[in-house]
């Protein structure tokens, strides 16, 4: 059996996050090689392990594979067995400063391999001299003896590898895997969820700062208010990661966001017994929590240069937030001199807009637009690491991230509008006046509801005649009118929301309420004749549009909940002051402008038929949709209904709201 034996970054005496992003280019390198791993150095960072009072078990702390699933078959190495096979070192170079690429899939002198190594030389590979190797080893001893030269293997997986689109996404689906186990996930969902809506912020000052007032560029606490106004409002909460939450330098911040919430210790606080109750419960495993529950934040600010901000970034990005790297402010020092924490002054190196990095420079990779003075393999994620389910359908990373074009400009006021749904969020921002705000008014955010975690964040902007709609500042939709708008915005919500919650079902249509009776109409709904559609004809009988477009039912219990209303209708009650209703029937409409108007039962069989055609989910999960409709049929009538003009349609479910749901009706005409 081959195998790879790969030693850990500073042999494991490293930081939670460095641990974290060496092992990943060790699973990676024993996936492309078709190696089985050894994972030399697999030790507890002492760089995370903080004492809390004796509120933490730091007897046994943990191990990077304590905390993550590793998707590759791996062990820790036998060196004696070792000792009997022949090995070969795979490269003398500092992995940081190198790239890993497959021999034969890629041309490593294309422009886009240039652009992609940024100026690394040290194209490393399993070549056909290593391939028969029993140990092919990544160490990192000197290969020269007697030097004082050591290599790192330490890497962004987004730096690292340069792949061919099929064996990019192969890597991407494998790393996608390599995630918090579910204990600790479990965990800071519900901490994340019982926050409800909080920006956060991570604030690196351990070793970042020698005392209170002289930080790693005599910052002081007003600029650290100054940078987080910028983003932050003063009434949300505010999530705090620190090593120090003792400092002074905190108490302005504090006083500014009275609702704060330090998250190590609100964990320990308010979380013990389910704390304790995960499989190790030391300060490690803290940490990783706290990143965890980071993430989950509406809007995050870190530390430059911290490999710990820079994972909570990459795991927003991989939920699809719109992440914008910000920064408090610039760490680095001018070139020419030393990274000293603590003593180096003040530089402006790293052109930051409201702690934005500023793209100096062009090139086909993120890291092509920035200075030097960042070293890409690690001082900064990149947006080229997100695994977002766009990118793990089609393999293809989106180079760029939504960033400010120059120093010079000032970005215009961004507007927000923030849908709810069942305790998820969908924020959509523009900065074209006023769209947001049209937006907002179509979707249910009831003041006061229990929020839980932004699941999506779009943009939607007006450019010249058409409107674009944007994700992780990739287009994903173009559309010419303003009322098309909210169709295709829902098309990139609701798959998302379907995953989440999957026990609803989603319908393109639209839900109507008059007293006590609630009706869903879908299929050929938006029909309009004589300047009415269904909609308008049965508000003008009284019926209030509930919602439209995507309709979220739930069979148990049965009932529809508002989410979005799209139909120009006036007169309407505010969506945000409706409430959950149950469902009394379902009707299919058929336009038939040739035949006589008619309303019929139909069976549970043909019910779920017609439903098919027109359930948002049916593809997204068939087999899982199909069932859930199915319960539909059994618990509710559903109907057909043939009609040719809007009015009698309208006059048709008048009259079906005043039956018994439980008759079948025959022919209106």
């Amino acid at each position: 059996m081959r195998q790879l034996f790969y030693t850990n970054y500073q042999s494991g005496c490293s930081g939670l996050s460095n641990g974290i992003m060496s092992i990943e280019c060790a699973v990676v390198m024993a996936f492309l090689t078709k190696r089985f791993l050894l994972i030399d150095g697999n030790l507890s960072p002492p760089a995370n392990i903080v004492d809390y009072d004796g509120r933490v078990d730091n007897s046994r702390p943990s191990r990077v594979t304590d905390l993550i699933d590793i998707p590759v078959p791996w062990s820790e190495p036998d060196e004696a067995a070792l000792a009997q096979l022949a090995s070969k070192e795979l490269t003398p170079y500092n992995l940081m400063d190198s790239v890993f690429y497959m021999p034969g899939a890629v041309d490593i002198q294309s422009q886009d391999a240039i652009d992609f190594a940024r100026g690394r030389s040290n194209w490393i590979c399993e070549g056909p001299d290593l391939a028969q190797v029993p140990i092919l080893r990544v160490s990192e001893q000197p290969l020269v003896p007697g030097s004082d030269t050591a290599r790192h293997n330490l890497s962004f997986y987004s730096y690292l590898f340069y792949l061919d689109s099929e064996n990019r996404k192969a890597v991407y689906e494998l790393l996608s895997r390599m995630q918090a186990q579910q204990p600790y996930a479990d965990l800071a969902r519900r901490v994340a969820a019982d926050l409800g809506d909080f920006n956060a912020v991570h604030m690196r000052r351990g070793d970042f700062k020698v005392t209170y007032g002289v930080t790693v560029l005599d910052r002081q606490p007003w600029e650290a208010v100054e940078a987080l106004e910028a983003h932050f409002k003063r009434e949300d909460r505010l999530l705090i990661c620190t090593d120090e939450r003792s400092d002074p330098f905190f108490n302005d911040i504090k006083a500014t966001w009275p609702d704060h919430v330090f998250i190590d210790h609100h964990i320990l606080d308010n979380y013990a017994a389910e704390f304790a109750a995960l499989p190790q419960q030391d300060s490690l495993a803290l940490a990783y929590l706290s990143q965890l529950v980071a993430a989950e934040s509406m809007d995050f600010m870190g530390s430059m240069t911290s490999t710990f901000t820079a994972m909570i970034q990459r795991m927003r990005g991989n939920r699809g937030k719109s992440e914008l790297f910000k920064f408090l402010w610039n760490e680095l020092p001018e070139p020419g001199e030393r990274l000293e924490r603590g003593s180096h002054p003040i530089s402006e190196c790293v052109p930051l807009e409201r702690g934005v990095m500023v793209p100096e420079f062009e090139g086909a990779y993120s890291w092509n637009h920035y200075t030097d003075r960042l070293n890409p393999a690690w001082m900064r994620e990149w947006p080229e690491s997100f695994l977002t389910p766009q990118v793990l359908a089609t393999g293809q990373f989106n180079a760029t991230s939504p960033t400010i074009r120059s120093r010079k400009q000032t970005p215009g006021k961004t507007e927000e509008a923030v849908a709810y749904f069942d305790g998820l969020r969908i924020r959509i921002k523009s900065a074209t006046q006023g769209l947001a705000s049209t937006l907002d008014k179509m979707l249910y955010n009831a003041e006061g509801e229990a929020g839980g975690s932004i699941i999506a964040e779009l943009g939607v902007e007006k450019r010249g005649i058409q409107y674009v709609l944007s994700s992780q500042g990739e287009t994903v939709a173009e559309v010419r009118d303003l009322a098309e708008v909210p169709a295709a915005m829902l098309d990139q919500a609701v798959p998302l929301l379907s995953q989440a919650r999957k026990y609803y079902s989603w319908f393109n249509g639209m839900v109507l309420g008059r007293g006590d009776k609630t009706i869903l109409v879908v299929g050929d709904w938006e029909h309009e004749a004589g300047g009415r559609s269904i909609a308008s004809a049965m508000c003008r009988d009284g019926w209030e549009l509930i919602g439209d477009q995507a309709v979220p039912v739930r069979a148990d219990p049965l009932e529809v909940v508002p989410f979005a209303r799209c139909a120009p209708i006036a007169m309407q009650p505010g969506l945000d002051t409706i409430g959950k209703r149950k469902l009394d029937a379902i009707v299919y409409a058929s336009l038939q402008l040739h035949n006589r108007d008619s309303l019929f039962l139909l069976s549970p069989s043909a019910a779920v038929a017609e439903m098919t055609r027109t359930c948002r989910d049916f593809k997204v999960n068939r087999t899982e949709a199909i069932k859930r409709l199915c319960k539909l049929a059994e618990r509710i009538p559903v109907y057909q209904l043939c009609y040719s003009q809007p009015v009698e349609a309208s006059r048709a479910l008048a009259e079906l709201s005043l039956h018994n749901e439980d008759q079948a009706h025959s022919t209106h005409g």
